[in-house]
């Protein structure tokens, strides 16, 4: 109970600086964390399928993606922002998600 109360706490709080949809997507971060967690646990990274292993990349990716603002810079004709005019900033609202997510 009192795990789910500090999670629901730091959800709470974080939101009061990180919008709905972003903390959403860091939350998901539960998913890339239950597998290493597991993988520590068993003392063997290669206890976890391949298959689970590409789906954290993924899921990793798009945090990433959506940590991502840009820096001003137009994108080109694709919509497509510019790799090099990225920034990846983390908030204490997304701290706080991030906790809530482990």
């Amino acid at each position: 109970g009192s795990y789910l109360f500090i999670g629901n706490g730091l959800q709470v709080v974080g939101l009061q600086t990180v919008p709905a949809d972003r903390a959403a997507f860091l939350v998901q971060l539960t998913t890339v964390i239950v597998p290493l967690l597991s993988a520590f646990a068993a003392g063997n990274l290669s206890a976890i399928p391949l298959q689970t292993w590409a789906a954290c990349i993924i899921a990793f990716s798009g945090v990433v993606i959506m940590g991502a603002h840009d820096s001003g810079g137009a994108g080109d004709q694709t919509g497509l922002l510019p790799l090099n005019s990225l920034e990846f900033n983390v908030s204490q609202g997304d701290a706080l998600i991030l906790l809530a997510a482990i």
